[in-house]
């Protein structure tokens, strides 16, 4: 497990690295969505999200970003017990602008914590991921989009996981 999160960190600390130099030359955006992350079918978290988009050739953008994803359930006492789900974004998006709406699909990697707070339970989990989307824009410096993701997890317990996420938010290009 440790070994794992120390290849994240690399991995991360790697493409901050490339993105700062490549944020010298090409347009920067910044993201913020609202959604759900249906985790692996019967578990649904309300997510909210932060991403930065760096522009690296025509029509292509490298994404990186998180989600804060929260379900919350009550326990055989009545108390109000929280999951956590932090999956990140690590990837790669292709647009296809049109006259109104950009298209949009991307893929990359997702690794993710959940953390069960009413055990001592916590899961690192990784795949890859393959999205679509569209954006409208809807200011100067603003687009609205939509967009709805796949992910496929691979850890412990269950080994092979699956979640859906969708969700809505705005582009902001300064």
């Amino acid at each position: 497990m440790t070994r794992r999160r120390l290849c994240l960190v690399v991995a991360v600390a790697g493409l901050v690295s490339l993105s700062g130099a490549a944020q010298a030359e090409a347009q920067t955006a910044y993201g913020f969505s609202l959604g759900g992350n249906f985790f692996r079918y019967d578990e649904f978290f309300l997510a909210t999200g932060a991403t930065v988009l760096i522009e690296t050739a025509e029509q292509m953008e490298v994404q990186i970003g998180a989600d804060f994803a929260i379900r919350t359930t009550r326990d055989d006492d009545g108390d109000i017990v929280p999951r956590i789900l932090l999956p990140a974004t690590l990837g790669m998006n292709f647009l296809f602008p049109g006259e109104t709406i950009t298209g949009l699909f991307g893929a990359g990697v997702t690794p993710t914590f959940l953390f069960r707070t009413d055990k001592s339970d916590s899961r690192f989990l990784m795949g890859p991921y393959a999205k679509a989307g569209v954006r409208a824009e809807v200011h100067a410096v603003m687009s609205w989009f939509l967009e709805i993701q796949q992910d496929l997890l691979f850890g412990g317990p269950d080994w092979i996981n699956t979640a859906t996420r969708i969700q809505t938010g705005i582009v902001y290009r300064p």
